[in-house]
């Protein structure tokens, strides 16, 4: 990972966690309103000419890069002067998906925010004071903090037996996660377990959350609606919902997968992003 030669302020959603009543895991990323990439027209010469340098230097990276391949362009923004850095955040604007790493497993506690050019994040560490320990810029379908703490998930012990007394549909559930759960491999089919269609009693709900834990990873989609996806204890089984504008729960699902589709910046649009990039650079430099 590269240092740019130009402290940072908190940028985008996920910078505080927001209480969420339909879910038992971990709290999830704030929902800020997206914010469109706007070049500051007032931004000093040299504060352009730094954001262009970094937006260079991303795209150059970007073009050699594949999502999904291993060792995603990473770039420090630690070193960046305060203005130069506001006229950077403000250029790339703010996206659909912010996410935490909440430090579970060993792993440092990150926030995460997609800049608005998908597959183009902001990844984001401070220590208890509240001091910037890593700020970074990175471009790849998911940043790497959150695919590396999917990854360290231990694995829950999906034993139905462990499931409380007066439950209905869990004891089957868990055995079809378990099955499926067994034969996860990058790059395979998801397995979807739709809650929304099965009869569950209370104790079925309570059982699976008590039984699947709490993972270290938490996930907010807004490119329709609001979809929230968590890491549950089990490694590559995922809580997957999906909540209309009244905040209710419209479809909830467990799905058995690496990593869920819906939090990945798909091909088609990392490469939309190269293109809208290409003119953003234009326009800091001729600004």
């Amino acid at each position: 990972m590269r240092d740019f030669p130009i402290p940072v302020v908190p940028f985008g959603a996920g910078s505080q966690p927001v209480e969420d009543e339909e879910f038992r895991y971990m709290p999830m990323p704030g929902a800020e309103p997206l914010r469109t990439p706007i070049p500051p027209e007032n931004a000093a010469p040299t504060d352009l000419a730094a954001a262009a340098a970094v937006v260079e230097q991303l795209l150059e990276s970007m073009k050699r890069h594949r999502p999904g391949d291993p060792q995603s362009p990473r770039f420090s923004l630690k070193a960046m002067a305060p203005s130069a850095l506001a006229t950077l955040n403000d250029s790339l604007g703010q996206g659909e998906v912010s996410a935490v790493v909440n430090g579970a497993n060993g792993t440092p506690v990150w926030r995460v925010q997609e800049t608005a050019f998908a597959g183009v994040w902001r990844v984001r560490r401070d220590d208890a004071r509240g001091t910037v320990l890593d700020d970074i810029l990175e471009a790849g379908d998911v940043p790497a903090v959150v695919r590396d703490a999917a990854e360290k998930v231990g694995g829950a012990r999906l034993d139905a037996s462990l499931l409380p007394a007066g439950v209905m549909n869990a004891p089957a559930i868990v055995s079809e996660l378990r099955h499926h759960a067994q034969h996860i491999r990058p790059g395979n089919g998801t397995h979807v377990v739709n809650l929304s269609l099965l009869p569950l009693v209370p104790a079925d709900h309570e059982g699976l959350a008590a039984l699947l834990g709490e993972g270290p990873v938490a996930i907010l989609s807004r490119g329709f609606g609001n979809c929230r996806i968590t890491a549950t204890g089990a490694r590559g089984i995922w809580r997957v919902s999906y909540f209309n504008s009244m905040n209710t729960v419209i479809l909830d699902t467990l799905e058995v997968v690496d990593f869920p589709e819906s939090a990945r910046a798909c091909a088609e649009d990392y490469d939309d992003s190269i293109e809208r990039l290409h003119d953003l650079l234009k326009w800091l430099r001729e600004g």
